[in-house]
């Protein structure tokens, strides 16, 4: 028998559908559907991706679905295979691909912030901290010191309390391979004899004579905390453990927290929430936006961010730093699920309230001797604000960054006026309101009505709302549209087309197939009065045969890396045989960039850890080496602009493709000197990763998604903020001479849509 797992869209396209096949005989029945929970997954969808898509969730039977996949059944040893469904961003179709039928446990150690964690020295120290004090305290009492650590990954903290003096250890840990992973941590670091793990959710646990704890503990240590402190369930994992799992007097590290706003005006952030209209290099306005978008509540979605990596000079502080909520986690008082909190403040600048500032700060300990903050920072209690750099003075960590969290409305704010922040919180996320008069109102959970905080990730709003990319796409279509341009926009999510109709072209047709892209685009199409645009799903044989202009803004709402905004390209190979030869296209070709750099933190997230705090994770190193190498690409997407680098080499062009000469396929590979300057030769670099972008050409023009100005050996390189830049993290620090050669292969089939490229240092060791 088969099980077959039958998902949902995300994010524009579908994750995985699994068809388990039994290698004895390659039979596949569909035996169920899996039963999933709505309220989570909508929470997943809207919290991460921005993007809720309405799904009917089900649960039933099909029996005597029988086919033949013999053909198709691989076996390592009595492994079964995965056939796994994914949709290609260029091409928009949905392929197959065979995996070990554990990849999704892969999947998920290998991109796992687990190391991130660990790395995070500042963190480990004072959980150890606190946690002797806890256990030295119950032994002062005349008590056994039993421990219950919730969550416990890799067992660090288990072990911290193993060497601690705890009487009794017990850890849950709900992964069954990290569950797994913490008992070879355990042994190989002689402590298997003290700490019984739990493969179970804590919720799960049952205590007494049978059960999975003989007594109920007297400690409890747990590191269940996101970016928003409660959005892994923090607080029902609190609550039950009090109620179920814990002595009344139990002592809990941390002991409490508190979280932390601030009402700030910054433009530059609000791009990534509000689209702007569309205006040209003469700030003439080409485009408006719709009422329903520019009025829209928008998404209570937090986004995560690296603030200290913001200039103070691109946002206003309206309010000093206002601590909002406060969580006792040592259950002296009750757990609150949900709640609203006024609070008034004297506005501290003059601006517009736009979005709210968050962080939080754990107190560790009874006493309050021991606190963590993850502000950012101007507001950390340990910056030196002296120092040229403040922001590099305090402790780095990806795993809690700080949140943004978007206004529903703009609020004008005059200083020294008084104003109220309204913080409302339920069991797994926040949002806030700004108010200037006392009136009753309701304080619900703003829901997106326009569809483009559903549709659009922020990170393609803020690049819509790039004057930089759009005035020089603008200043081209003016050059090249006429009375009689027939056009062709394959990219319906960034209104090239919709300008071109503006503009006055004859008829514009635009490709789009996603139900919400099409919503927002007719919005549009009524809100600036345009009758000579039709919105299509396929680009047919009437509409190719008369097209004189094919416009594709590179950045598709499906694509995450670089090359995946070659779309353009693969619909432009697709179509080249029904399209008139010699018509105008933009962009007229794209580039590919590498350079060699060394991150400042974010190899972080990806090195080894070898021993922590004295203990031994090689286990758990081997573990996601193994995962990577079965499950996981080496090259990711991030927003380098949150993560400093230096430029450790020259950058070098490493593919081009002409889309007015597109091949059906390219194959590029070469050897590059890191740099060739005789004054730099001997020089040794520290490299530790790969950074790669685009670069699109628009009427001799260059759109850069990469660095904003050429970078400069040895200096940190600025980042464009509107793309995010394709990544490849070395395993460990390498000390490169100048003259030594780092290596790339790139392979792109244009004709099916795939695109592959490894870089590589070319070591002389």
């Amino acid at each position: 028998m088969t099980l077959v797992e039958c998902s949902f869209p995300l994010y524009g396209s579908c994750t995985p559908l699994h068809i388990l096949l039994n290698p004895e005989f390659g039979d596949c029945t569909v035996q169920k559907l899996l039963r999933i929970d709505e309220e989570n997954i909508q929470r997943y969808a809207c919290k991460y991706m921005n993007t809720i898509y309405k799904v009917t969730f089900f649960n039933y039977l099909l029996a005597s679905s029988h086919k033949r996949f013999k053909s198709c059944v691989s076996r390592i040893g009595s492994k079964m295979k995965v056939f796994t469904q994914k949709r290609n961003p260029l091409t928009g179709c949905t392929e197959w691909d065979m995996q070990d039928e554990d990849n999704d446990y892969h999947q998920e150690i290998a991109r796992s912030a687990f190391a991130d964690m660990l790395h995070d020295t500042e963190r480990n120290q004072k959980y150890s901290k606190a946690l002797k004090l806890a256990i030295e305290k119950m032994h002062n009492d005349g008590k056994k010191a039993n421990v219950l650590d919730i969550g416990t990954g890799t067992g660090l903290l288990s072990i911290m309390a193993a060497k601690s003096g705890a009487d009794t250890i017990v850890a849950c840990e709900a992964f069954q391979p990290m569950a797994e992973c913490c008992l070879r941590i355990l042994e190989c670091n002689g402590v298997a004899d003290k700490v019984t793990v739990i493969p179970k959710r804590s919720t799960e646990l049952t205590v007494g004579e049978n059960g999975d704890m003989k007594q109920k503990a007297n400690i409890l240590v747990t590191e269940v905390f996101d970016t928003e402190l409660i959005g892994e369930g923090a607080l029902s994992t609190f609550s039950h453990a009090h109620k179920f799992l814990l002595e009344e007097d139990a002592i809990v590290v941390p002991d409490s927290a508190v979280i932390y706003a601030q009402v700030v005006e910054c433009p530059i952030l609000q791009k990534w929430n509000k689209l702007n209209d569309l205006a040209d290099e003469d700030l003439q306005i080409i485009l408006k936006t719709p009422k329903k978008i520019k009025e829209c509540a928008g998404s209570a979605a937090v986004h995560d961010v690296q603030l200290s990596q913001i200039s103070r000079q691109s946002f206003r502080e309206l309010s000093d730093q206002i601590p909002v909520f406060y969580y006792d986690w040592s259950g002296a008082t009750p757990i609150i699920m949900q709640r609203t909190v006024k609070q008034e403040f004297s506005v501290v600048t003059t601006g517009k309230a736009q979005l709210v500032f968050m962080w939080w700060e754990l107190n560790m300990d009874q006493e309050g001797k021991i606190s963590l903050s993850c502000a950012p920072w101007w507001s950390h209690p340990d910056a030196d604000i002296s120092s040229q750099t403040p922001q590099d003075t305090i402790p780095w960590r990806d795993h809690w960054m700080q949140a943004v969290y978007y206004l529903p409305q703009e609020t004008e704010l005059h200083k020294s006026m008084e104003a109220t922040l309204v913080s409302c919180q339920d069991e797994y996320s926040l949002w806030f309101y700004v108010e200037t008069e006392h009136k009753p109102q309701h304080y619900r959970r703003p829901i997106c009505e326009c569809g483009v905080h559903m549709a659009y990730s922020r990170t393609h709003v803020s690049y819509l709302n790039d004057g930089r990319r759009s005035k020089q796409f603008l200043a081209q279509l003016k050059k090249e549209i006429t009375n009689d341009s027939i056009v062709l926009d394959l990219n319906g999510s960034n209104f090239m087309g919709l300008s071109a109709a503006k503009m006055g072209a004859k008829e514009v047709f635009i490709v789009e197939k996603m139900k919400m892209n099409v919503g927002i685009l007719m919005d549009y199409i009524a809100e600036n009065k345009l009758s000579n645009v039709t919105v299509i799903p396929e680009a047919g044989d009437d509409v190719l045969k008369k097209v004189t202009n094919v416009v594709g803004d590179p950045s598709f709402t499906s694509a995450i890396l670089p090359w995946e905004n070659l779309k353009i390209a693969y619909l432009l190979f697709k179509y080249r045989e029904k399209l008139n030869s010699g018509l105008s296209v933009i962009p007229e070709r794209c580039e590919f960039w590498a350079v060699p750099v060394e991150f400042q933190n974010l190899h972080k997230i990806r090195v080894p850890l070898g021993v922590c705090e004295g203990i031994d994770m090689s286990k758990f190193d081997e573990l996601v080496e193994t995962s990577r190498l079965i499950s996981d690409a080496e090259v990711e997407a991030q927003p380098l602009w949150e993560y400093p680098s230096k430029c450790r080499g020259v950058p070098r062009k490493l593919i081009e493709i002409d889309f007015h000469d597109l091949k059906p396929t390219y194959a590029f590979n070469g050897v590059q000197q890191i740099i060739e300057s005789q004054d730099d030769e001997g020089t040794t670099l520290t490299i530790n990763g790969f950074a790669l972008w685009a670069v699109w050409n628009i009427g001799g023009k260059d759109i850069v998604t990469g660095p904003i100005k050429s970078p400069v050996l040895g200096e940190n390189i600025e980042w464009d903020p509107h793309t995010r830049q394709a990544v490849k993290i070395l395993k460990k620090t390498f000390t490169m001479k100048t003259s030594d050669k780092w290596s790339y292969q790139i392979a792109c089939d244009i004709e099916k849509g795939q695109f592959n490229v490894n870089l590589d240092l070319v070591c002389n060791e």
